[in-house]
């Protein structure tokens, strides 16, 4: 995609925002787009060299021009955890400043979505399942987080500290994930060492950069703690794992098991939310286990189902109860698609949800799902 070099001006340093979506698009000097609206400049050093290339933005909207309309929350979740992962660079590498406000901002954007669309961003992530993609997993559990606490009632700063310590729990896991992601024999003595040690250094981390909320910094310590004492760092038990901390250590679960590893594949939320269920008062809490799959449904939205009648459609809305979603068909029985995504309400005779279905065999879904929010 090109345009003339008459319609463009040279990139000023105003027109560009460290770590927020860009506004506009950015060309090269021949007018050959570099980066689209909504992509981010992550560093000064990006953005110099943007300016000493000669990049170019539009001149000005034509007249015809229609201002755009605002991102939904799908397209807000996407760059939020594009934000995340520049966060977690800069706190790696011991280069982050007003941490604390950062987070904030982050958490007042996916409160902002929630009350926007609380379905639409639920799905958001679902329809983000790479293994390789760290940032979206502590966004997914950040969104799961924050819907979690308003169902509980649970006091705002708790809630708070919880939502920032799902942001950053695993930051130090980070730099690992990739190989650990791919490796399918078991980890070494060094790698069992570093993965037993990330709560600890994390919390170092988030200190250094002046964190000092305690619901915050517990969790991010104590998430891999188990109710049987079979945890780590420090084998807790029981009353000795504070609420939010157990249930940022569910909500740790879960989003691990929709993600595949080379040893297994991803498993679908129902089977994750089972097993979660399954473990309850022994692991995990069993009311916290039991209030998530309460609010987010047997399938939450985003996920890609098969009803009795052989249609395929993609869980848009949950119900009044949580196995009976409505769902927006994608496919009929003859695997025609469909264009205009029929609602079913899967309460209705021959209509009930048979199965899930991995979004490998129609990833075209996945990239066109935005629009059924819209």
């Amino acid at each position: 995609m090109s345009v003339r070099p008459s319609a463009l001006r040279p990139l000023r340093p105003e027109d560009v925002e460290i770590g927020r979506p860009l506004t506009m698009p950015v060309y090269d000097r021949a007018g050959a787009l570099l980066l689209r609206p909504g992509e981010c400049v992550e560093s000064e050093q990006q953005r110099d060299l943007l300016l000493k290339r000669g990049s170019q933005v539009p001149l000005m909207l034509r007249k015809a021009d229609t201002p755009a309309q605002p991102p939904g929350p799908i397209a807000v979740m996407v760059q939020l955890h594009r934000e995340v992962a520049m966060l977690h660079r800069r706190l790696l590498s011991g280069t982050a400043a007003g941490v604390q406000e950062r987070v904030a901002k982050l958490i007042t954007t996916i409160e902002t979505c929630l009350d926007q669309d609380a379905d639409a961003t639920l799905a958001s992530m679902q329809l983000q399942l790479d293994p390789a993609n760290h940032a979206a997993r502590q966004t997914h559990a950040a969104i799961i987080g924050v819907f979690a606490t308003r169902a509980m009632g649970m006091e705002a700063s708790t809630a708070r500290g919880l939502a920032g310590a799902a942001i950053t729990y695993d930051l130090a896991l980070g730099p690992l994930t990739a190989q650990l992601n791919r490796q399918s024999e078991r980890l070494s003595y060094t790698q069992l060492a570093q993965v037993r040690a990330h709560p600890e250094v994390g919390k170092r981390l988030l200190e250094a950069a002046g964190i000092s909320d305690p619901v915050w910094l517990d969790a991010v310590l104590h998430h891999h703690e188990r109710l049987d004492g079979s945890g780590y760092p420090h084998g807790l038990r029981g009353g000795e794992i504070s609420e939010p901390t157990r249930l940022l250590a569910i909500i740790d679960i879960y989003t691990a098991m929709l993600r595949p590893r080379m040893y297994r594949e991803a498993l679908p939320a129902r089977m994750a939310l089972r097993s979660i269920f399954l473990e309850r008062g022994k692991h995990v809490d069993e009311g916290l286990a039991m209030m998530l799959v309460k609010e987010l449904g047997v399938y939450p939205p985003g996920t890609l189902v098969r009803l009795a009648n052989d249609e395929i459609g993609i869980v848009v809305r949950r119900g009044e109860d949580a196995a009976h979603p409505q769902v927006a068909r994608v496919l009929l029985p003859d695997g025609t698609r469909d264009s205009h995504h029929l609602r079913r309400d899967t309460r209705e005779d021959g209509l009930h949800i048979v199965d899930t279905v991995p979004f490998d065999r129609l990833p075209w879904v996945a990239d066109e799902a935005a629009a059924l929010w819209d």
